[in-house]
């Protein structure tokens, strides 16, 4: 099995394991340092991960301009750690993708 390391299935795979939830706490050196990339609830966090990956910076750019995408900011991390939030994240280096999960409860 010699397959090429970016196969974008292989690559699909690999965020998908590696994907997790984490809490924020756990998450607040990387936002210290700007590593912090929040991402919009209805998007793929592992479609977002393949595009940063792939620097499809066209598609990054539409994310941006939309607001879908957001370096996380001091008033997220307030957010977060009022409520201690658990986000889904994924890591694309340098950065960590984070994206919020439905509260307990709500469908």
């Amino acid at each position: 099995m010699n397959q090429p390391k970016d196969n974008p299935e292989d690559k699909r795979s690999h965020f998908e394991q590696e994907m997790a939830p984490i809490s924020f706490q756990e998450l607040q050196k990387f936002f210290a340092r700007g590593l912090l990339i929040t991402t919009a609830t209805h998007l793929d966090l592992v479609e977002v991960a393949l595009a940063v990956h792939a620097d499809d910076t066209e598609q990054i750019q539409r994310w941006l301009q939309q607001g879908d995408l957001v370096r996380a900011h001091d008033d997220h991390a307030k957010k977060w750690v009022a409520e201690r939030a658990v986000l889904m994240a994924v890591t694309v280096a340098p950065w960590v993708l984070v994206q919020e999960t439905p509260s307990e409860g709500v469908q």
